[in-house]
């Protein structure tokens, strides 16, 4: 199944796939050896049972429900990365009681799940949900934030580095120099800083805040930056912003919606508005540029419904070249969506 929602426009978003099993919010999302590897959340938004089912997408063979030797655990809110092109690597998260922040382990050649031992010098955060878990390298993460008051995160941290070993099935929390501000449903992205030669993270959202914070600093010999091989969605962006269709804005305080590193901008679609209090699911798309001096803020408005695609508690990440949205609760914040879109750019387009 597929369709497009503006094909005469600047962008719109063309329709992948569909099924009821893609249908949840809260859940993640993991491409794996060129398929995408779909993990818990709900089926309602709001809900406290959390599934725990594994749903693989192939763009050949289509969908499957998968049946795992071993049970997995139950998680919403949580976390999940990539490692080795082999493993999904789950952490934190609601597991129908509590907020916990395990870490579990899918192996995608036997679909077999194993909870990881915390390791000797395993120092863990208070259970966590809604926070981030961003990959430096095959057996590092930094983790930011988690749901709970600014008064919870002052006195439990709110920064830690992830260590796994997946050989000795073991993981080790240790908590960070340096803190960020208190966030839930937030993003965090590796990025390049504009006018160094070093990488940090880049945290926005989860705030009624416009403002992102940096954390960290790195050589890019020492950490392993994950880019995107869309040239030709970075070449539309770029003709976007040189053409005015892409305007000068900086976005206001969103939660749940996400962002992806694509070239030099990283790009956040989506998510709730905390301004509003009706309609507060959004389709914006604000890209930030780092390839300059300073960075700068863009804005790609909707035109009209047929380019518009309000999603919040979504996932969008990066397979064949293309930037696609799984998942995620629609324009009522209650209805989660069983459709893959992909972000479309027309390099034809003349504003």
């Amino acid at each position: 199944m597929s369709g497009d929602r503006g094909s005469s426009l600047p962008w719109s978003w063309q329709q992948v796939s569909s099924c009821p099993l893609a249908a949840r919010v809260s859940h993640t999302c993991s491409v794996v050896r060129g398929k995408l590897v779909i993990f818990g959340g709900t089926t309602v938004a709001q809900s406290k049972e959390p599934l725990n089912d594994v749903v693989v997408f192939d763009p050949v063979a289509g969908w499957e429900k998968v049946r795992c030797k071993t049970e997995g655990p139950a998680r919403s809110h949580h976390t999940a990365v990539a490692i080795l092109d082999r493993y999904v690597c789950v952490v934190g998260g609601w597991d129908g009681k509590q907020r916990t922040s395990a870490v579990s382990l899918l192996d995608t050649e036997s679909f077999s799940w194993s909870d990881l031992r915390p390791g000797p010098a395993n120092d863990p955060p208070v259970g966590l949900s809604s926070h981030t878990c961003t990959k430096l390298s095959e057996t590092e993460m930094i983790v930011v934030g988690r749901e709970g008051g600014v008064r919870m995160q002052r006195r439990f941290g709110s920064v830690f580095h992830l260590k796994v070993d997946v050989e000795k099935g073991r993981y080790e929390y240790g908590e960070a120099a340096y803190h960020a501000s208190s966030r839930s449903g937030h993003t965090a992205s590796v990025i390049k800083v504009p006018g160094e030669k070093t990488c940090a993270l880049m945290v926005f959202g989860g705030r009624d805040s416009g403002d992102y914070e940096i954390i960290g600093t790195w050589k890019p010999s020492k950490i392993q930056v994950e880019e995107a091989r869309c040239s030709d969605l970075e070449a539309g962006f770029t003709k976007l912003v040189e053409q005015g269709v892409a305007k000068k804005q900086a976005p206001k305080g969103i939660h749940h919606h996400t962002a992806t590193t694509i070239g030099r901008y990283v790009v956040f679609y989506g998510g709730e508005c905390f301004a509003r209090a009706r309609d507060t699911v959004c389709d914006d798309i604000f890209l930030f540029d780092v390839g300059g001096k300073h960075g700068a803020w863009y804005h790609l408005k909707s035109w009209n419904e047929k380019n518009s695609l309000k999603r919040s508690g979504h996932v969008t990440c990066i397979m064949n070249g293309q930037m696609l949205v799984v998942g995620g609760v629609g324009p009522d914040a209650k209805t989660p969506c069983g459709d893959i879109y992909a972000l479309q750019i027309s390099l034809t387009y003349s504003y």
